[in-house]
């Protein structure tokens, strides 16, 4: 049940490789190191499912996406793929097995609401949650997922391929859209979030470099999702820079930057920085072990916090 290539591919998924778990975790509401970590894994969560209906699409034979199919979800982790044909495909998760940090239960429910073959630019995919319930195993902390989104496919072509270097020198680049994201926290909270983000994968043509970027969607203002936490607080996040990875560093952002903003409180991430917030990162540069990962700049008011997190633990 697992392929190296797919792995790759969801590593760099969410807005951040790591949960931030070095940050205060007490419940406090309005605080906003609880809010940017809820929303980190949150996107996490809805990137990996995005990533895995895509996949399942461009290797389901009647989404006619390629002739050659990898049945029972082989190639994705803690997932079984069903193909219902005339009603799509489902992913069902066993929430057992590890993936980027988290567990998943629940289904996924993928049907191609434009008509085109999944390969094909203009593409549509319509995917539904069922209970997806997510736990991250480094604050434990656990999210139910419901609603539905859709993922476009820009460029044409399977972002798959591109990962598994059987598509050099391609784009591939898919725009994650919903209007009705249902999640509840842990602390039983139930909020409604929105979501507008691209992701792109791209190759070399001697496919010696894989890169994966993450950024707004286009006519988005660089808004990525707004709603509420699960305080009830209004938020905004904006990638104000694309968030970069590659193959070479195990798809680890060595750029980009991502702010989380309520009223009063902004939360700052630069990620490929040391652990003194300088901006090390480069597509060739992958840091040290423990001297590595992205600076944390939280401001209320006339209070400035720095932390900085690891990519590794």
């Amino acid at each position: 049940m697992k392929v190296t290539y797919f792995t790759g591919l969801i590593a760099i998924i969410g807005l951040g490789l790591t949960t931030l778990q070095s940050c205060d975790k007490s419940a406090i509401p309005g605080d906003a190191s609880v809010s940017t970590q809820d929303a980190n894994n949150v996107s996490k969560a809805l990137d990996a499912t995005s990533d895995d209906a895509a996949a399942a699409a461009g290797q389901v034979s009647h989404y006619k996406s390629i002739l050659l199919n990898n049945s029972g979800g082989s190639f994705l982790i803690g997932a079984t793929i069903t193909d219902t044909s005339s009603a799509g495909i489902v992913i069902q998760y066993d929430g057992v097995s590890l993936c980027n940090g988290m567990t998943r239960s629940g289904t996924i429910a993928i049907t191609n609401t434009g008509g085109l073959p999944w390969h094909d630019a203009g593409a549509v995919l319509t995917v539904s949650y069922n209970n997806i319930i997510v736990t991250d195993i480094v604050s434990g902390y656990t999210y139910t997922l419901n609603g539905t989104h859709t993922i476009t496919n820009v460029t044409g072509g399977l972002a798959w391929q591109v990962v598994a270097s059987q598509a050099p020198s391609t784009t591939v680049t898919h725009r994650i859209q919903s209007s009705g994201m249902s999640i509840t926290f842990p602390n039983g909270a139930q909020k409604t979030w929105t979501v507008d983000r691209t992701r792109s994968w791209s190759s070399t043509a001697d496919n010696s470099t894989i890169t994966i970027t993450e950024s707004s969607s286009p006519n988005s203002a660089d808004v990525t999702e707004t709603g509420e936490d699960r305080y009830g607080t209004l938020f905004t996040n904006s990638i104000t820079s694309a968030i970069i990875g590659n193959n070479n560093c195990n798809w680890r952002p060595y750029t980009g930057t991502y702010t989380h903003q309520m009223p009063g409180q902004v939360t700052s991430l630069q990620y490929g920085t040391d652990t003194y917030g300088n901006q090390v990162g480069t597509p060739a540069h992958c840091g040290s072990y423990g001297d590595y990962g992205f600076n944390i700049t939280y401001i209320n008011a006339s209070l400035r916090i720095y932390r900085f997190v690891s990519y590794w633990r």
